[in-house]
């Protein structure tokens, strides 16, 4: 099977798309027929050998988290060869191929109309937000909701669910034409975080003090603004480091706000992946029910397997609106 191999850690040019055996199935597995391979920023992590010690997967390895296909050998499982499915797999999941093995327990079978594309849109982006919402932060309908990264693949997902849930969205990007994009996606305010006065002008809109929940990837010393923006017992999510830890002390800008009692939580998918998967399972099956009912629609861009090479230089240099698929051909 054509699939893509890192023999080395690297950059985008160690994506080496090749020949490789094709996988045979074990207990419990299942082989399906890739689809749609979606890239993650974990993708260029991993590549680039820059995740924890223990869980870097051992060179060569296929990349990709999630994906979607068609099962190809059920394997004595409950699935049928056929089914149409969908799957956020462990880190190592190896999808950058024409198949893939996953656990039969952590497939989703779809509907038999599912579009594939957008069914592989799904696995990391909308379950990392609507578990931001509705696991950690809890969201009430009618308040007020800080998204950073707006256009980005969780950004889209999180104003798509979060108006489901009835939220007033706040949108932050740091470019005007994703600004744009964002209020096109239904955020009720968006604001260039490249501008200086951002934060006044944000004030002047909403008022002070009028963000009941904050969901960020960026991190380093944005939790500042965070707590400054925050409602009294707001609570900031934080899910990405993408500008580091930042210089400031958490403790000493936190008591500056005591008196609103803010709350700040941390979100990983693998956490609750390995260790409550019940979570997953119940969030997965009623964002592919909310897929086939059209209350969400996947914002994403595809580009050929064989351009992964591409695909992650495109995504680092953040131009990818929504998600980047590779499609298997």
């Amino acid at each position: 099977m054509k699939a893509i191999e890192i023999t080395k850690n690297g950059g985008a040019e160690v994506l080496d798309y090749k020949e490789v055996q094709t996988p045979v199935p074990g207990e419990g597995q299942v082989l399906v027929k890739v689809h749609a391979a979606p890239v993650n920023f974990i993708d260029t992590v991993l590549r680039e050998g820059n995740m924890p010690p223990g869980m870097m997967p051992e060179l060569p390895f296929i990349p990709g988290v999630e994906g979607s296909g068609i099962v190809e050998d059920a394997n004595g499982t409950h699935l049928k060869k056929g089914d149409k499915v969908a799957f956020l797999g462990v880190i190592g999941s190896a999808v950058y191929a024409e198949y893939a093995l996953v656990d039969a327990s952590k497939l989703v079978v779809l509907s038999e109309h599912a579009d594939l594309i957008q069914a592989a849109v799904l696995p990391v982006n909308y379950f990392t937000a609507y578990h931001m919402l509705k696991n950690v932060a809890k969201v009430e309908a009618g308040k007020t909701a800080l998204i950073y990264a707006a256009s980005g693949g969780v950004g889209t997902a999180l104003i798509q669910i979060a108006k489901i849930l009835g939220l007033r969205i706040v949108a932050l990007e740091r470019r005007d034409e994703k600004v744009k994009n964002a209020l096109s996606m239904g955020a009720d305010y968006a604001f260039n975080t490249s501008n200086d006065d951002w934060m006044e002008t944000v004030k002047e809109a909403i008022g002070e003090n009028s963000v009941n929940y904050v969901f960020n990837p960026v991190a380093g010393d944005s939790m500042v603004n965070d707590l400054e923006l925050l409602a009294p017992l707001g609570h900031i999510v934080i899910f990405g480091f993408l500008a580091g830890l930042g210089k400031f002390s958490l403790m000493d800008e936190a008591v500056k706000h005591f008196s609103k009692a803010p709350t700040i939580s941390f979100s990983e998918i693998y956490a609750t992946f390995n260790n409550h998967y019940q979570q997953v399972e119940s969030a997965m099956k009623e964002l592919y029910q909310w897929l086939d009912e059209g209350k969400i629609e996947p914002v994403f861009e595809t580009m050929p397997l064989s351009e992964a090479k591409a695909a992650h230089e495109k995504l680092e240099k953040g131009l990818v609106r929504g998600k980047l698929i590779l499609t298997v051909e």
